[in-house]
């Protein structure tokens, strides 16, 4: 018997055969013309020198111990290169940036060489809001792709982010997250660059959960201000609050929307009547123009649109009454 193992690897896919010649021997392996170079060394593999047919998990094991000596090979590979040694030298001493993969590889063109370093970036979310950790469980992985085309002669370097679903969840889509960009005051070595990014996760972080205590700050507010006005709020994300007003005899409903943003952003007020509609919905109207400063507490920006909502209020029954239907 015969198949294929498909590996990630690096940014890329490592296609390896496994054979079974026969049922009680361990399997013969094929690497592939592209990889001929690489000769592992079959006396410290313990799982093909035990090989034991009984254990289900002895050929996962020997794969990995594998991808152990193949990791290994690249980054000698690669280190012979002048100017990635450094680079090399840098995460194999690193504590932190230690758990990395190294490839070369042909690009599209045949003289066209390409080494990919694939480094797994730690990073702390303790302080993350509750809800993203109950809706997206698993591993927290960060991993920065650094692409280099060419790297003997005239370098392109490309960096890509890849976040776990809990990190994208959290900070976004990497593909929205702007990374430092490759050289100037972020360097142009892993030294300086991958501590730089390291350093912009660490942000995202302390502003995901600054902005999730603030926002449940705020709400806290206008429940203490006005407790008996509130109809729901989002208790889990604080992204949101509805309220119910009743201003010279006029109800209406205040719906207030926090964005992640918060407080740099201004928090959205949408007033809506309970008696007229317009185009089949709910008349209502947007309002931007009241007071507000991030630098305010959350306890002053209550003061400051509840002293808003009195002016408003009887404003927006009057344009109710002229503009709505009942």
């Amino acid at each position: 018997d015969r198949f294929k193992v498909v590996i990630p690897f690096a940014g890329q896919t490592l296609r390896w055969e496994v054979i079974f010649s026969d049922v009680d021997m361990p399997p013969d392996l094929s690497f592939g013309s592209h990889d001929a170079g690489f000769v592992p060394d079959i006396t410290s593999l313990q799982f093909l020198n035990s090989w034991d047919l009984d254990d289900p998990n002895s050929l996962v094991s020997l794969l990995q111990e594998l991808i152990g000596q193949y990791k290994q090979y690249q980054a000698d590979l690669v280190a012979r290169i002048p100017r990635l040694q450094f680079d090399c030298d840098f995460l194999t001493s690193s504590e932190e940036y230690s758990d990395f993969e190294i490839l070369s590889f042909r690009g599209n063109q045949s003289y066209e060489n390409i080494v990919n370093i694939f480094i797994r970036i730690p990073v702390d979310l303790d302080s993350i809001p509750p809800y993203l950790i109950a809706e997206n469980p698993g591993k927290d992985i960060a991993c920065l792709l650094i692409s280099y085309q060419s790297p003997e002669g005239s370098v392109q370097v490309t960096p890509k982010l890849f976040l776990s679903p809990r990190l994208e969840r959290a900070f976004g889509r990497s593909s929205s997250l702007h990374i430092p960009p490759w050289g100037g005051q972020n360097g142009s070595c892993l030294m300086d660059y991958v501590p730089a990014v390291h350093q912009m996760l660490k942000q995202k972080v302390k502003a995901v959960s600054s902005g999730y205590r603030l926002r449940k700050d705020y709400a806290s507010a206008f429940l203490s201000l006005f407790g008996g006005s509130v109809l729901e709020y989002d208790a889990g994300k604080f992204h949101s609050l509805s309220l119910l007003f009743k201003v010279q005899g006029f109800c209406c409903i205040l719906k207030i929307h926090l964005s992640v943003g918060f407080p740099l952003d201004k928090p959205s007020f949408t007033l809506h009547s309970i008696y007229h509609e317009s185009n089949g919905i709910p008349y209502h109207e947007e309002h931007k123009n009241y007071s507000y400063s991030p630098r305010w507490s959350p306890s002053e920006m209550a003061e400051a649109a509840r002293s808003y909502l009195l002016q408003a209020v009887p404003e927006f029954k009057e344009s109710s009454l002229s503009n709505g239907t009942f």
